[in-house]
C-alpha cells in the first residue's frame, strides 16, 4: 500500500470511529421496490457474498441500491463506485438521499467514488473496510474495473482472499459485473443474480434470474421485473396476486376509515404518467380485455379490483354482469362486499342481464318476471336498438322505463364474449353498446383471438398474459403499454406497474 493510499484509509477510518460525527440515527423503516421472499431472506442474513451479473442497461445499480434499503441495517454500508459520483447518484436515483448526511464532507464513508483510483488501491480501500469496520455492507460497482487490470491469477487469488476476510468480518459483500466469464467468483460467493433485457415490440421485457442463493430453497427462479423511478421492483407470483386467499384476514376495507381507492400519495414522478390503474373504466367506452384461459376468475377480478371498487364507490355509478355464470357474479359480489359493504353492493351490483341468445334482451330478475307474462318478460334487443337512435322516445314506456337513461345513472357492463364474439364484431351492435346506457368492458378468454378493425378505433385494449409465474398486461392504447402486477402493501389490491 502506497503512503498516500495508507493515509487516506487511516483518514476514512478516523471518520468512521468517530462516534460525534458519523453515528447513523435509526430511521423508521419503510423499504422501496419489491423483492422475490427468499432473496430479501438471503440479503439480511448476517454474511454474504452476493454477484449480480448483466449487460449495461439491465438495472444491476438500481437492484443494488433497492437491496441496500432492503437490509435494515443503519451504519457501516459503503457503496462503491467505479462509474458514478455521488452528485451523479443523487441525480439518478434521489431517493437515496436518505443514505447520506447532508453535510458532503461527512458522506465519504457511505459512499466512495473511486473513478480515480488505480486497481491496487481500490482493493486496498475494500480490504481496509473489511479488515477494520465491524460488519460492514460493501457494493462494488462494478468488480470489472478492478478484475480487469488483474491477471488470471491475481484475480483468482483476490476473490479467495476477500470471501475468507469477509468471513471473518461478518461483512456483506456485492459484487456488480457486466463480465459474464468470471470464472472462480460465480462458484465461490453464496448467491449469484442475472438480469436480462429484451426489447419486443418496443418494450422493455425484463427477466431476473436467481441463480444461487445458498442455503435456501428457491421456488422460483426468474421474475419479471421493473426500474420504474430509479427502483427496483419484480412481479409477484400468481399465487399471490389471487386476493381471494387473503382478504377476508384483514379488518373490511370499507370499516377502516384511513384506507382509500386513491391509493397513496403520489410522487412527482408519477404525476407525468398518463396512466392511472383505478380510472381504467373511465377512460373510454370499450375495453376489451384478452385473457389467456390459465388466468382463473378469482385472479382476472383480482387484477381489475382497483378499478372496480373506484367505479362502483362513485354515488351515482352501477354495474351489470352479462354472459357470466353463477360462480363469476358470486366471486365478485363477495370481494366487493369486503370494501363496499354488502349493501351498498346490493344496491349497486343490477340483477338484469341483457340475453344475446335470444330475440328477448334484458332478463329481469325474479321478481320482475312475476309481474310479467310470455315475451314480455324481458326486453326485445331490437326494440334497444330503436331505443338508442332516439332515446327520447316514448312510444312503449314499459319498455322505456325499464332501459337505464343517461342522465340519471352511468351502468358499467362487464361482458363475456365467451360464444358472442361474431355479434360483438358486428358494427350495428358495437354502435348500440357504445351509443346506449353503459361503458362496456369485454371479457376474451382466448389472447390470439384477432381483433375487429373498429373494434381496435373504438375501444381500449388489455392483454393480460402469463409469463413463467407471473402476470404480465399489455395495455395498447397508452404510452406505458407493459405493466408487471404486484400486490400493494395494504394487501387490498394489485397494483400495476410499467415495466420500464
Amino acid at each position: 500500500m502506497s503512503e498516500s493510499n495508507r493515509n487516506s484509509a487511516n483518514d476514512d477510518n478516523n471518520n468512521i470511529n468517530n462516534t460525534d460525527v458519523e453515528k447513523p440515527r435509526r430511521r423508521k423503516r419503510n423499504p422501496v421496490g419489491h423483492f422475490p421472499r427468499e432473496l430479501l431472506k438471503f440479503v439480511k442474513n448476517d454474511s454474504y457474498s452476493l454477484l449480480i451479473k448483466g449487460n449495461p442497461g439491465t438495472g444491476k445499480t438500481t437492484l443494488a441500491l433497492t437491496l441496500l434499503d432492503n437490509l435494515n441495517d443503519d451504519s457501516n454500508y459503503f457503496y462503491i463506485s467505479t462509474r458514478l459520483s455521488l452528485k451523479q447518484l443523487l441525480l439518478y436515483y434521489p431517493w437515496v438521499e436518505k443514505f447520506f448526511s447532508k453535510d458532503e464532507n461527512k458522506s465519504g464513508y457511505r459512499f466512495e467514488d473511486a473513478r480515480l483510483d488505480e486497481p491496487e488501491s481500490l482493493f486496498e480501500r475494500i480490504t481496509n473496510q473489511l479488515m477494520d469496520v465491524k460488519s460492514p455492507v460493501i457494493i462494488i460497482d462494478t468488480w470489472d474495473t478492478i478484475a480487469s487490470f488483474m491477471d488470471r491469477e491475481s484475480r483468482l487469488n483476490n476473490e479467495r482472499v476477500l470471501q475468507i476476510w469477509r468471513e471473518r468480518a461478518g461483512a456483506k459483500l456485492i459484487f456488480l459485473s457486466e463480465t459474464f466469464d468470471l470464472g472462480i467468483l460465480d462458484s465461490i460467493v453464496d448467491g449469484v443474480i442475472t438480469l436480462n433485457n429484451s426489447i419486443s415490440e418496443s418494450t422493455n421485457n425484463r427477466l431476473m434470474t436467481i441463480n444461487k442463493l445458498r442455503g435456501l430453497p428457491i421456488r422460483c427462479s426468474s421474475y419479471s421485473y421493473s426500474l420504474y423511478e430509479g427502483v427496483f421492483y419484480t412481479s409477484d407470483l400468481v399465487r399471490d396476486l389471487n386476493l381471494f386467499s387473503s382478504f377476508e384476514k384483514i379488518k373490511p376495507f370499507h370499516e377502516r376509515s384511513n384506507l382509500s381507492t386513491e391509493g397513496s400519495k403520489q410522487s412527482k414522478a408519477r404525476k407525468v404518467d398518463k396512466f392511472e390503474l383505478r380510472e381504467l373504466f373511465m377512460k373510454n367506452s370499450f375495453i376489451i380485455i384478452f385473457v389467456e384461459n390459465e388466468i382463473s376468475n378469482e385472479l382476472l377480478i383480482s387484477l381489475l379490483l382497483k378499478p372496480l371498487c373506484f367505479w362502483m364507490d362513485k354515488t351515482d355509478h352501477k354495474m351489470m354482469l352479462n354472459n357470466f355464470g353463477l360462480g363469476f357474479r358470486y366471486s365478485c359480489a363477495r370481494i366487493l362486499n369486503y370494501h363496499l359493504s354488502k349493501d351498498k353492493v346490493t344496491n349497486k351490483l343490477i340483477t338484469q342481464e341483457i340475453d344475446f341468445s335470444s330475440s328477448y334482451g334484458i332478463h329481469r330478475d325474479q321478481s320482475d318476471m312475476e309481474n310479467f307474462h310470455g315475451r314480455e318478460n324481458g326486453i326485445v334487443f331490437e326494440k334497444i336498438k330503436q331505443l338508442s337512435v332516439n332515446s327520447k322516445t316514448s312510444n312503449d314506456p314499459k319498455l322505456y322505463n325499464s332501459l337505464p337513461k343517461q342522465d340519471e345513472t352511468k351502468i358499467l357492463n362487464i361482458l363475456n364474449a365467451a360464444n358472442l364474439w361474431s355479434l360483438i364484431e358486428n358494427e350495428s351492435i358495437l354502435k348500440i353498446l357504445q351509443d346506449n346506457f353503459a361503458k362496456n368492458v369485454i371479457i376474451v378468454n382466448n389472447s390470439k383471438q384477432n381483433l375487429n378493425h373498429q373494434l381496435m378505433v373504438k375501444g381500449i385494449i388489455v392483454k393480460m398474459n402469463l409469463v413463467g409465474k407471473n402476470v404480465l398486461i399489455r395495455l395498447l392504447d397508452d404510452d406505458i403499454t407493459l405493466f408487471e402486477t404486484i400486490v400493494e402493501r395494504s394487501q387490498l389490491f394489485v397494483e400495476w406497474r410499467p415495466v420500464l
